[in-house]
């Protein structure tokens, strides 16, 4: 079924430049990604203290910055080719440590079917019932920090991510697994290597505690878009428009210039879930637009604090009062 008003937004979003990409600014991002972060860690190891530890959070959190790239190219918003958009998701990917066949497609089906559940494969542990907790700090631990598997908590880090997407990689794109595998061994082992220069016998651990800081990185940055907002069952997403869905599963952050380069401009994450393949720095100009579409349409358009957002996800996993442990 056509949405004649949705695809007015998509052409006045056309029209406004929105979809233009920016090839060789996400290309130098990239370098300039990993040298940074490189360098950071190498100040680190020379320093001592809190200064260490400070230094060695920045190069992580500046190196999974490289997370929005491969985002970019897995949707195919950095080059006009499709063939370079794939090359540059399997170098970014890669330097990770990730398959960048099988994030696609977990992330697709997110992206196809938000908070639909048995669907949306995007943290679809929010939805059970065990993972409920009794304070906000319980909470924070078990759904930030945690992943229940079979009954089990284990560390939330890139790895276990990795090791889902390697899982669909094999079942899914098959074809692609021994040359996506070769890559996430190349990027892991260049990381490891780059830490045993820098840290010596430390590097083990402290590769582990880099992937670990990733994965609150990025998992949290997406939490406050989705985890607590209204949430359906097949049938009843199939009867929802597929703009209608996107909006009212999602809202944005709040912050401005801050928000913008911690989130990488999907802070703006109703436009992206509007438009996938549109570029990072396309979001914020088509932001005004989609505004003014949801409101004409009767959409909530929410804007909140990344703060509020989180704390809003900490209490959807709370227990209600008086139940059983």
């Amino acid at each position: 079924m056509t949405d004649a008003g949705f695809e007015d937004l998509r052409r006045a979003v056309e029209r406004a430049g929105c979809f233009a990409p920016r090839p060789l600014r996400a290309v130098a991002s990239f370098g300039l990604h990993v040298v940074g972060s490189a360098a950071l860690f190498a100040a680190s190891a020379r320093a001592s203290g809190a200064a260490a530890v400070a230094l060695f959070v920045c190069a992580s959190l500046l190196f999974y910055r490289i997370g929005w790239l491969m985002h970019d190219a897995a949707h195919g918003g950095v080059f006009r080719r499709p063939a370079w958009d794939r090359a540059f998701a399997a170098l970014t990917a890669g330097t990770l440590g990730e398959f960048p066949s099988g994030w696609r497609y977990g992330h697709n089906r997110h992206h196809a079917a938000p908070n639909v559940r048995g669907r949306d494969l995007d943290q679809s542990e929010r939805w059970d019932p065990a993972r409920r907790y009794r304070t906000r700090a319980g909470a924070f631990v078990g759904v930030l920090l945690l992943s229940r598997f079979r009954g089990r908590y284990l560390p939330k880090t890139l790895l276990l991510l990795g090791l889902r997407d390697g899982y669909y990689c094999h079942v899914h794109h098959r074809k692609r697994f021994s040359a996506e595998l070769a890559g996430v061994c190349a990027g892991l082992g260049a990381q490891l290597a780059w830490l045993a220069w820098c840290f010596g016998a430390w590097a083990l651990p402290l590769l582990l505690a880099h992937t670990a800081l990733g994965m609150l990185y990025l998992n949290t940055a997406f939490a406050g878009n989705h985890y607590d907002l209204e949430s359906f069952d097949e049938d009843a997403a199939a009867a929802i428009p597929f703009a209608d869905l996107q909006v009212r599963t999602t809202r944005n952050y709040a912050g401005g210039a801050l928000a913008r380069f911690v989130f990488g401009g999907l802070e703006h994450q109703i436009e992206h879930h509007l438009f996938p393949a549109m570029p990072r720095h396309g979001l914020r100009r088509a932001a005004p637009l989609v505004q003014a579409f949801c409101v004409a349409r009767g959409l909530p358009y929410r804007t909140e604090p990344f703060a509020r957002c989180i704390d809003a996800v900490l209490r959807f996993h709370l227990r209600p009062a008086g139940s059983a442990a």
